[in-house]
């Protein structure tokens, strides 16, 4: 078990207290509902076929979440870091198979939740429901505006767009990454980042 637990909790209160306020009785709730799970650079946290049993949040690290499509090139969704939440909502709220794999760029710490103990909470304690809600509404939007951008916005703007909305993640990933998210080869990223 980590040794820094409550400053780990304390981080979490922040996260949480962003959206909603909550008092010392009601992050307790809160609290006891979570587990902490570390996890080493290149482990997964999910493999296509599995079910996602977990919503993670995660404490540190990075981690890289991904497709593959049919004629079998992976096709990076984000990079989930410090700060975010990782998992497959869809897999973990329907209890069905996923068809991502997340994977850990580093060493990692998260905070985790089951499905029970999710719904539990969400009858005891208010807050915590209307956090998750409005934490579902801004993924929902952030989703929403990747898709336009990926439709609308040629690769090089994609990149300056990466680059300036996730300036702490450059010099964590590798070009191939970046480009995968990008939707775009490894030989063009290279010819991007050339003329820039």
């Amino acid at each position: 078990m980590p040794q820094n637990t409550s400053t780990y909790h304390q981080q979490f209160r922040k996260h949480l207290e962003r959206v909603v306020l909550i008092d010392d009785e009601a992050f307790e709730e809160i609290i006891q509902c979570f587990s902490i799970k570390e996890i080493s650079k290149k482990d997964y946290l999910l493999r296509p076929f599995q079910v996602c049993r977990y919503e993670s949040y995660i404490i540190k690290g990075l981690f890289q979440t991904t497709m593959i499509d049919d004629e079998g090139r992976q096709h990076t969704l984000h990079f989930p870091h410090e700060d975010w939440w990782v998992g497959d909502f869809k897999s973990f709220r329907k209890e069905q198979e996923s068809n991502m794999e997340i994977f850990a760029v580093e060493d990692a710490l998260l905070l985790q939740i089951s499905k029970s103990a999710m719904y539990q909470l969400f009858d005891i304690s208010p807050a915590f429901e209307r956090f998750f809600r409005i934490m579902a509404e801004n993924a929902a939007m952030a989703l929403q505006d990747r898709l336009l951008k990926n439709y609308s916005h040629n690769a090089e703007s994609k990149l300056l767009e990466f680059q300036k909305k996730y300036p702490s993640l450059k010099n964590r990933l590798s070009q191939k990454q970046i480009a995968s998210y990008l939707g775009v080869t490894p030989e063009y990223f290279s010819q991007m980042v050339k003329k820039k």
